[in-house]
């Protein structure tokens, strides 16, 4: 049963993201513009999970409960991510991401907080400055 819940739960999220991204409009760029990529992951997405619920297979072994929590972290430090992203900036925010998510995944807190502090910086630049993307260095919080 459990695997028919998450083709229903997947279902309903390719099927509000390929909705959403019908929404998006851009007047430069690409000709096909930007609908078409989440479009293309949407629709397999969708056919794939409805083929769970239809056609369920073999039994669900869940994790233990440590591992399950882990995983809850993970996705709350996530959520957490877009939420700070504009108030703290793009390096500051990837930072503490970084050494989050790597001490939840059991690494050395100090090893999780120096590739935080590594990555975060390279990344802003290679987006901002190497592919042109711009991403605020300073977020709102700091005027």
């Amino acid at each position: 049963m459990s695997i028919r819940i998450f083709g229903v739960v997947i279902f309903v999220i390719a099927t509000l993201y390929t909705w959403n991204a019908g929404s998006y409009a851009i007047t430069f760029g690409d000709v096909l513009g930007p609908t078409v990529f989440p479009v293309i992951v949407g629709i397999p997405m969708m056919i794939l999970s409805a083929s769970l619920v239809v056609f369920p297979s073999g039994q669900v072994d869940w994790p233990a409960p440590q591992r399950m929590w882990r995983q809850a972290a993970a996705l709350a430090v996530l959520i957490g991510y877009t939420i700070v992203l504009r108030p703290l900036g793009f390096p500051l925010a990837t930072f503490a991401l970084i050494a989050l998510l790597g001490i939840i995944l059991g690494g050395a807190a100090w090893k999780a907080v120096l590739l935080g502090a590594i990555m975060a910086p390279a990344l802003w630049a290679l987006f901002d400055q190497v592919l042109g993307l711009p991403l605020d260095f300073l977020g709102s919080l700091f005027g």
